[in-house]
C-alpha cells in the first residue's frame, strides 16, 4: 500500500501535471493499470452510480459502501487511487473513521470536501452551495490528518469555495485549510466553472500542490491536457482529473454500451450481430490476467 502512496507523492512533488484515469470499478482500474496510467480517480458520484445505481446528492449510501469499492479496486490494480470521500461524515469522529477505513482499503489519497450532502434529493439549493462553516471544516481536516496511520497517505482539502463564495472568503478558507496540515488542495468542477484567474488566485494563496478537474470546466483553457499543461504547471496543478462526475467518459460510455447491448438483445437481436463490438478473447485474457494466474498455479501446484 505504501508503495502506491509513495508513487502518488512523487507525482505531487515533480514539476509536471499528471492526468489521472477516471475509473469506476475494479475492472476499469485494472484496464487503466494495463495501459500504463500513473494514477486513477474514483469520484463519489460515479462510485455510487456504478456500485449501487443511485444518485449522488442523496444520503442513500454510506462510508462502508465506498470502502468496499476501494478495497476491490486496490486489489485489482497497483496504481495509486485517489478517492472523493464527500464530507467524510458529520463530525471529526466520523472523519477519523473514514480516513482509517479508506487507508486500510489501500487508498493513496483521500479528499475531504467542505460541502454537505443534502438531506433531500429535490432540494432547490445547489449541493456545492451547502458550505460547512470554515472553523468546523478546519477541525475536520485536522482530524483527517491525525487519523492516518501511514504518513504517506495524502489528505486533500476539497473545496468549491472559490466558485460559491466571495473571492476574499474563499482565499481565507484555502489559507486556513492549508494550515490545517493537509497535503493538497483539490478544486472540483461545480455548477459554476472555474476560471484561469481562480486557479491563479488559489496558487498564490497556498504553496500546496493543487489537484483539479479537467480543463473543459475551466474557462479560458482548451480542454486538451497537453495544450493546457504549461498553465497547470505554472500554477501548481500537479494532478488533473479527466472527466467530471457521471459525465466522465469511461463510465458514461460503459453505461451506453451496456444499455444498447441489452436493449438490442431484449428486442430480439442476435448475439452474433454484436461480435464486432466485443472485446477479443486475447484482450479479455489480458484484462483478467489469465496468464498471470496460470503461471502462479503452475509454480505453486505440487508436481
Amino acid at each position: 500500500m505504501s508503495q502506491a502512496r509513495e508513487r502518488f507523492r512523487a507525482i505531487l512533488s515533480r514539476n509536471a501535471c499528471t492526468p489521472a484515469a477516471p475509473i469506476f470499478d475494479s475492472l476499469s482500474a485494472r484496464i487503466a493499470d494495463m495501459l500504463g496510467w500513473e494514477a486513477c480517480k474514483l469520484a463519489g458520484s460515479v462510485a455510487k452510480a456504478a456500485d449501487m445505481g443511485v444518485p449522488d446528492s442523496v444520503p442513500y449510501t454510506n462510508m462502508t459502501d465506498m470502502v468496499d469499492v476501494c478495497r476491490r479496486i486496490t486489489r485489482a490494480a497497483s496504481l495509486p487511487l485517489t478517492v472523493d470521500a464527500d464530507d467524510g461524515g458529520a463530525t471529526p469522529v466520523n472523519v477519523f473513521r473514514t480516513v482509517r477505513e479508506l487507508e486500510a482499503a489501500g487508498v493513496a489519497s483521500i479528499e475531504i470536501e467542505d460541502n454537505l450532502v443534502p438531506t433531500r434529493l429535490d432540494t432547490t439549493v445547489s449541493r456545492h452551495a451547502l458550505m460547512i462553516p470554515e472553523a468546523e471544516q478546519v477541525g475536520k481536516l485536522k482530524a483527517a490528518v491525525a487519523a492516518r496511520t501511514d504518513p504517506t497517505t495524502v489528505i486533500a482539502a476539497r473545496t468549491t469555495a472559490i466558485q460559491e463564495l466571495s473571492k476574499e472568503e474563499a482565499i481565507r478558507r484555502i489559507k486556513a485549510y492549508s494550515q490545517a496540515g493537509v497535503d493538497a488542495i483539490m478544486l472540483p468542477g461545480g455548477s459554476v466553472p472555474l476560471s484561469r484567474a481562480d486557479i491563479e488566485a488559489v496558487h498564490k494563496a497556498t504553496s500546496l500542490p493543487i489537484l483539479s478537474t479537467t480543463s473543459p470546466t475551466i474557462t479560458g483553457l482548451s480542454g486538451n491536457i497537453k495544450q493546457d499543461a504549461p498553465f497547470f504547471v505554472a500554477n501548481g496543478v500537479k494532478l488533473v482529473y479527466l472527466g467530471v462526475g457521471l459525465g466522465q467518459p469511461p463510465f458514461a460510455m460503459a453505461v451506453k454500451a451496456i444499455y444498447d447491448a441489452l436493449k438490442y438483445l431484449k428486442d430480439g437481436g442476435s448475439v452474433a450481430d454484436l461480435k464486432d463490438r466485443q472485446a477479443t478473447p486475447e484482450l479479455m485474457r489480458q484484462v483478467i490476467r489469465n496468464e498471470e494466474f496460470l503461471n502462479w498455479e503452475r509454480e505453486y501446484t505440487p508436481k
